[in-house]
């Protein structure tokens, strides 16, 4: 259940801090006072997307807190220890803050979170019945979700799910492989020209690398004869070559070191040079040799530097990307050849996951039907109830004969309908039912499924619209009967509501600093007589309308005298049904409106 609600910085809401207790919390307050805030926050706490509209003029940050005590909903414990939230004291902790400059955070029992961890976690948790969720009891979908709710039929649907996805899945496989085979021959030729055409060209690894080297090395073959010849014409030359220069002087060292033996080293270092330009020479002479002068060499790398090129463009930027297109070129063309293989493989396990599909959803389709009667019944009694006396509630569920048109839910097709006036037809609520009908009929059929577990919150937004009088009596009974074994928020403009309450809030507007806050306040019993009276209507609290109130409050304590709080976890006796005693009341809430 959820205790505490806290509120910061939110629309008119400066700072509130809500405690709620079990059984049935009713919140009530003027039009435009703030109540619809209590829901936007809720809903911040079950993961809904977060707007900096939300945040109060002048201020930063909004924050919200939420703080639940889940140890009998054991789903929940579950999650947050799958997703490492986990508390030893069974407790749930939400917070969220929005900032005005999109630093949005969310926690969760003190740890980081993201928002789709925080909708998966709390799906399910609160059970949010509107306006809007009036509607959506019109989609096949949220029909089906009740129905098995109701009958206990989540690990059925959970299975036949399952085998619904294997089996979309498979039917991709074996398309997917359909098509291949199809395109298997085209395919297969061009993959074998790829193959050829690379494994032809014998390429290696930095191949390109060294013709591009040589190809330099060619392309200035003449220019480096011709400086290696003009270097040996320096040194060779008969005249003035340094060769013979050398030997020259060797000879005048020589004859000087005889002369003054101090000069022996100049002949010693003349000599020295003489064999450095010899060997010189000699290699000079060996390079000039080695250097290839034919163009055909030339045209030839060129050639193959044009190939390895076009291969680049075709299949990778370097030679290694090109050998790696190769590979995965020939892994596909084995493949190709167990294309049919595959696909007799994944047929016969479609065969065999659509058999197992069709028998889920059989079973599945069989145990709706039944339980849809029992829904039926109970449904249309607890319409009787709420002053739809000649009402009849339907749920029609037919099993689909075009297995295409199932879904993950199943293979039913589901249509509510009500027949409200004796001898008319039973029509589809959609096109009968007002809002008002809409509103009981939601009513109705949670006050069937609530003793079903699985949720943790009731949360009932003004779902008495558009009814009044006994009727609106009756509603509030069934809230009551609900709270048995859900806790339920409700908010509500209805006194005849109101006065079921186990623990009533109001919400007021006023003035502080010149600015207009919204106050969510504790009504003891005195104050709810107040405020009913107030809810009563006229534009000052008299006498007759306090009067009124506590009547009203005295009529709903004896109305839910049976109806104790009980665990959430516990299944309802069956009782005899007592109608209100004392025909009509001189209470005018109680008056048919």
């Amino acid at each position: 259940m959820l205790e505490i609600l806290k509120i910061k910085n939110i629309a008119i809401i400066d700072s509130a801090e809500i405690r709620f207790s079990s059984g049935l919390n009713i919140i009530s307050g003027e039009t435009g006072a703030g109540k619809s805030i209590i829901i936007a926050a809720i809903s911040l706490l079950l993961g809904s997307r977060a707007s900096v509209e939300l945040i109060r003029a002048g201020c930063e940050e909004a924050l919200v807190e939420g703080f639940f005590k889940v140890s009998e909903i054991p789903w929940i414990g579950a999650r947050l220890e799958k997703a490492g939230f986990a508390s030893p004291g069974c407790e749930l902790l939400i917070k969220r803050s929005v900032h005005r400059a999109g630093r949005h955070r969310i926690a969760i029992n003190g740890e980081l979170a993201t928002l789709t961890t925080l909708q998966r976690l709390c799906e399910g948790l609160i059970d949010l019945c509107g306006q809007n969720e009036h509607q959506s009891l019109l989609k096949a979908q949220t029909q089906l979700e009740l129905l098995d709710r109701y009958g206990g039929l989540a690990e059925q649907t959970k299975k036949f799910t399952s085998h619904f996805h294997q089996t979309v899945s498979l039917r991709q496989d074996r398309e997917t492989l359909e098509r291949a085979s199809i395109e298997r021959n085209s395919r297969a030729a061009f993959l074998q020209y790829q193959i050829d055409e690379i494994t032809q060209a014998q390429l290696h690894v930095g191949e390109d690398e060294e013709l591009q080297r040589d190809k330099q090395l060619l392309q200035s073959s003449e220019h480096r004869a011709q400086t290696s010849e003009g270097v040996l014409q320096i040194l060779e030359a008969e005249d003035h070559g340094v060769q013979n220069a050398l030997r020259s002087a060797l000879q005048k060292a020589k004859i000087l070191s005889q002369l003054d033996p101090a000069n022996q080293s100049l002949s010693q270092l003349l000599m020295s040079a003489s064999a450095e330009i010899e060997e010189a020479i000699l290699n000079l002479n060996r390079y000039l040799g080695s250097i290839d002068l034919e163009p055909e060499r030339l045209q030839i790398i060129q050639d193959r530097l044009t190939l390895i090129a076009d291969l680049k463009r075709k299949y990778g930027p370097q030679i290694k990307d090109i050998l790696e297109k190769l590979s995965n070129f020939e892994i596909e063309f084995e493949k190709l050849g167990q294309v049919e293989d595959h696909l007799n493989e994944v047929s016969k396990k479609l065969e065999e996951t659509q058999d197992l599909l069709i028998e889920t959803g059989r079973t599945l389709s069989s145990a709706r039907q039944k339980i849809s009667t029992q829904l039926a019944s109970l449904v249309t009694q607890e319409l009787k109830d709420l002053q739809m006396g000649e009402a009849q509630f339907k749920a029609e569920v037919r099993l689909k004969d075009d297995l295409s048109e199932w879904g993950a839910w199943g293979g039913d097709q589901i249509q509510f309908q009500v027949q409200t006036n004796r001898g008319e037809p039973a029509r589809p609520i959609g096109k009968i039912a007002s809002g008002g009908e809409l509103s009981r009929l939601m009513l109705a059929i949670r006050r069937v499924i609530a003793d079903r577990g699985g949720i943790g919150v009731y949360l009932f937004d003004e779902i008495d619209a558009g009814i009044g009088g006994q009727t609106a009596f009756q509603v509030g009974k069934k809230l009551r009967s609900v709270a048995q074994y859900n806790q339920v928020i409700c908010i509500t403009h209805l006194p005849q509501v109101a006065s079921f309450a186990h623990h009533h809030l109001v919400v007021r507007k006023g003035q502080q600093k010149d600015r207009t806050t919204a106050q969510i306040l504790e009504l003891s019993h005195s104050n709810r007589q107040e405020e009913i009276a107030r809810m009563l209507g006229g534009p000052m609290l008299s006498r007759k309308n306090l009067e009124n109130a506590s009547e009203l409050l005295e009529l709903a304590i004896q109305s839910t005298a049976d109806q104790a709080l009980k665990p959430q976890k516990s299944r309802p006796q069956k009782k005899t049904r007592t109608p209100l005693s004392g025909g009509t009341s001189s209470n005018p809430a109680l008056r048919s409106g």
